[in-house]
């Protein structure tokens, strides 16, 4: 009997949370029952093409919906008509996708939605797309409370924790020493780091002022921001205005981010807003020091003594002697596998899952 294949929507294909999810998801699904499929709208990382590609799954582009509307949706249709989907699944930060989901379910597909945020600047546009979204005929999920009633309002949902493989993110000596040797850095320096794409809502401009404050006081410090992004340029320009251009590396994305959890001393996530970040599972994972904002939900701390959260009316200053604190401490990095584990978060149980959901459709 073939797999079932699932056409999942997306904005692109680029390392990011949404997509890293995703792509976790896949790797550990059973592909003789489940298959994916994906449609983006952008020229795509060639690394997570080639892994679906290689994986037995087909990658589709299709011009954005904003831009040229009748094209898009009437090349889902036909997609999912010639490939005969039982499932499409569009992951959004918001609700302009309705459209999409109404045309796949036309063309005779179970449309299901998954939330992947909580606010989103193009808010007018998603409130009338959340109109369309009350239909009950599609299926509802969400990465979080919080974002899923950003998505849904009072409609129900399900909620679909942002797993993770555990075993890849676990501390690993090796993967430390072979990132440090890398860039040069010495055993006893502190590695302070943010693994993020460079969008306004992760909130660069704030986290390289922090940089520079700990660079101030932590002589020997090194910094990471690992992601891509419309901003990227941005902020390579302010690490030079604030005279840390050396000190800072912008790796852009790295297909063994994994690793970095490792290298890391302090993980610091000063964003506005977010869903339920994925990566902040991952750095628990890795029993790495997080010093998050106060606009995450508290949904994401899934193990004991890892996140410690701070306003971002606070000034860089005392963010940075908050991370200079935690950077010091001298606790050997725990297994936190079980806890995660025990939370919700394993990809394996979520895979399983997926298949005998998917199965039932």
């Amino acid at each position: 009997m073939p797999p079932i294949r699932v056409l999942h929507i997306v904005g692109s294909l680029h390392a990011g949370g949404m997509e890293n999810f995703i792509m976790n998801l896949y790797r550990a699904i059973d592909k003789e029952k489940v298959q994916f499929d994906f449609v983006e709208h952008t020229e795509s990382d060639p690394v997570y093409v080639s892994e679906v590609e290689a994986m037995g799954g087909h990658v589709y582009r299709l011009p954005r919906l904003t831009s040229h509307p009748f094209r898009n949706l009437k090349g889902i249709r036909k997609l999912v008509e010639d490939n005969q989907y039982k499932a499409v699944v569009r992951h959004t930060p918001n609700a302009l996708i309705a459209p999409q989901l109404l045309a796949a379910k036309k063309a005779g597909a179970v449309a299901i939605c998954h939330s992947h945020n909580t606010t989103d600047p193009k808010k007018f546009l998603h409130f009338i797309g959340r109109q369309l979204l009350k239909n009950d005929s599609i299926v509802k999920m969400a990465c979080s409370e919080a974002a899923g009633k950003w998505m849904y309002g009072n409609k129900p949902f399900r909620e679909i924790h942002n797993a993770i493989d555990i075993d890849r993110f676990t501390f690993d000596k090796a993967k430390r020493n072979r990132i440090r040797s890398e860039f040069g850095i010495a055993e006893n320096a502190h590695v302070y780091g943010n693994i993020a794409n460079f969008l306004p809502s992760k909130n660069h401009t704030f986290l390289l002022d922090i940089y520079s404050k700990i660079a101030g006081i932590d002589s020997g410090a090194v910094f990471f921001c690992l992601g891509r992004g419309e901003l990227l340029d941005e902020m390579k320009q302010k690490a030079k205005e604030l005279g840390i251009e050396g000190r800072v590396h912008f790796t852009g994305s790295r297909p063994d981010a994994d690793a970095f959890m490792s290298v890391f001393d302090v993980m610091i996530f000063p964003s506005l807003f977010e869903g339920l970040p994925l990566t902040l599972i991952e750095a628990q994972a890795s029993g790495l020091h997080i010093l998050l904002s106060d606009t995450i939900t508290r949904n994401v701390e899934v193990t004991t003594g890892l996140l410690e959260y701070k306003s971002l009316d606070e000034s860089p200053s005392e963010w940075a002697n908050n991370a200079i604190k935690l950077a010091n401490d001298k606790s050997v990095r725990a297994y936190k596998g079980e806890e995660i584990i025990n939370a919700g978060y394993d990809i394996k149980g979520l895979a399983s899952w997926y298949e005998e959901y998917l199965t039932k459709l």
